[in-house]
């Protein structure tokens, strides 16, 4: 099967990594050994470094609703993942130039 390469702009680069949640949700997709991996153990990787704001008497972890409803969907529009809501697995398909910009906000800018 040949593999197609993915061109993002420099821009949607950017946006993407702008947002220090998306750069986590990236880093762990990137760093993990495992091709496909689901919401809820996604979101328990970066708990640590994004801690959910406080709420008021609800039960649902605003992280998860977060990555759920904004970051995951930014991330497929930008095609560099793949998420099924429905079994909850999202795959992370490489992209150098994202990767690159990554890499130069956490390295050398953070």
């Amino acid at each position: 099967m040949i593999q197609e390469i993915q061109t993002v702009s420099t821009e949607t680069a950017l946006r993407v990594v702008a947002d220090p949640c998306r750069r986590s949700i990236l880093s762990q997709l990137i760093d993990s050994e495992e091709t496909v991996v689901t919401i809820d153990t996604l979101v328990d990787r970066i708990s640590p470094e994004n801690p959910p704001p406080k709420t008021t008497g609800t039960h649902a972890d605003p992280l998860l609703i977060d990555v759920h409803h904004i970051h995951l969907p930014k991330l497929e529009d930008a095609n560099l993942i793949e998420y099924d809501p429905r079994t909850k697995m999202i795959r992370y398909t490489p992209n150098e130039r994202v990767e690159r910009v990554l890499r130069f906000v956490t390295e050398d800018l953070e």
